[in-house]
């Protein structure tokens, strides 16, 4: 790792062409940068009264599970524990994630673990601790799998955990078995995770601390790169898997004979990651003190007044685009993604903030909303059909875009948009004339010249 290959990688890396993997051997705690999953390993024994005796001296999570079914145990009470060890002692992240999370070029983390520490490392680096970063996670039964945009468009740090995240339920992978049935069920949906798989097929991984087995590393990269591994490609991946006597040899010469594009790392995660953030740190000092400057998190309740977008998550890119070119007009923009949170009853929130509280419902309308029969937004354009009742003729209140190449008679939106003039908005790019209007319109509302309710 001379100087010449650091600064490849940061190249990449500021170019947006590299994904960091993060592995459970990188996920370690404060204060003393202790492995997060052995320390978990010995918790969870002591909470399923597994004897010391009985387990290697540092166990993996995998044996003691292996332990608890060989003896009857309930499957289903290691992931109970899980949860509750995470919840209710909540450990701190280490140096590895802090490290990672101060780099602000990585928009896009993947994780094979199951804990939340990344997310956490990602919002007390980005946002003092608010919780802003956007969470995903793959499991074979997950109503949504798919990241919310494609890495470009991504409006916030996104954590996309492709082997589950923590819950009281078994949705996470925590032994072997496990893990076997996810990557087995992760090729079997990812022709339906058409962002994440184009992603992960287009960046190079910067992948530290997996410590999966030797072919199970093998089978996540070749499920992830979709082709060959040997066949000739245009990215980078890099392994970080730790000192050069730990590695399987069998890795370093299997991936040392197959292509000129894959870096087996002999490094430590934690030293890897390290010198990584003091080498971007000392190359890019202007955009870490950029980066340190953020917008405080929206309150989760619309302040009157705001512009509320309506719209399919398969839009979610080119409403993120026509939320951010409205924004820098100086609208002010109600976008759930941003405000609803865990423990919030959402539908009353959402009813409320368009019955009520927007000055505008903007109608994204697209092929997915112009086909479906049966789903929430139509539920929301229903609501605020009814409040546009109580405008004044000629006042607007229910404004319809389209963002593709939809007919511009919209067949599926509710009576109040008959007559109304639609806006094309390609991709969600919106023309200048009419961010404007939305501008006005808004600060005539909000001035009160023209009454919300």
């Amino acid at each position: 790792m001379d100087d010449d290959f650091w600064e490849d990688l940061l190249t990449l890396i500021e170019a947006g062409k590299v994904i960091p993997v993060i592995g459970e051997r990188a996920v370690t705690m404060s204060p003393n940068d202790a492995v997060l999953y052995d320390w978990l390993a010995l918790r969870l024994a002591e909470r399923l009264g597994i004897p010391r005796e009985n387990l290697p001296g540092t166990p993996s999570l995998n044996q003691v599970v292996t332990a608890w079914l060989l003896k009857g145990g309930e499957r289903n009470k290691v992931y109970t524990r899980l949860h509750r060890i995470l919840r209710d002692e909540s450990p701190a992240p280490g140096s590895t994630l802090r490290h990672l999370a101060g780099i602000p070029a990585f928009n896009l983390f993947l994780t094979t673990t199951f804990d939340r520490l990344l997310e956490r490392a990602i919002n007390d680096a980005r946002f003092s601790g608010i919780e802003r970063a956007q969470v995903c996670a793959f499991w074979p039964e997950a109503p949504e799998k798919d990241l919310p945009a494609r890495k470009r468009d991504l409006g916030l740090p996104t954590v996309y955990h492709v082997l589950g995240r923590v819950s009281a339920a078994p949705e996470f992978v925590v032994w072997e078995e496990d893990a076997l049935e996810f990557v087995c069920a992760l090729h079997e949906h990812l022709p339906v995770m058409e962002r994440l798989a184009r992603d992960l097929k287009e960046h190079g991984l910067l992948i530290l601390g997996l410590n999966f087995s030797d072919w199970l590393v093998r089978f996540f990269l070749r499920i992830a790169k979709q082709s060959r591994l040997s066949e000739p490609r245009t990215v980078t991946e890099y392994l970080a898997e730790g000192p050069g006597e730990m590695l399987p040899q069998s890795m370093v010469l299997f991936f040392g004979g197959l292509s000129k594009n894959i870096y087996v790392v002999p490094c430590e995660p934690a030293e890897f990651a390290a010198q990584l953030a003091e080498r971007w740190s000392a190359r890019y000092p202007d955009a870490v003190r950029a980066h340190e400057k953020f917008s405080p998190l929206p309150p989760p309740t619309m302040p009157d007044g705001a512009i509320f977008l309506s719209y399919a998550r398969e839009d979610e890119a080119a409403v993120i685009r026509l939320k951010t070119a409205i924004e820098q007009a100086g609208c002010v923009v109600w976008f759930d993604r941003e405000r609803l949170k865990p423990g919030m009853y959402w539908p009353d929130e959402l009813k409320g903030a368009v019955s009520k509280r927007c000055s505008l419902f903007v109608s994204v309308v697209s092929k997915t909303t112009e086909s479906a029969v049966e789903r929430y937004f139509h539920r929301e354009r229903a609501w605020a059909a009814e409040r546009a009742l109580g405008f004044s003729p000629g006042e607007e209140f229910y404004v319809p875009v389209i963002v593709d190449e939809s007919p511009i008679s919209l067949q599926r939106e509710p009576q109040a948009a008959s007559g109304r003039q639609a806006t094309r908005a390609f991709g969600g790019s919106p023309p200048e004339s009419f961010v404007e209007h939305l501008k006005e319109v808004q600060q005539r509302r909000i001035a009160g010249s023209q009454p919300v309710l």
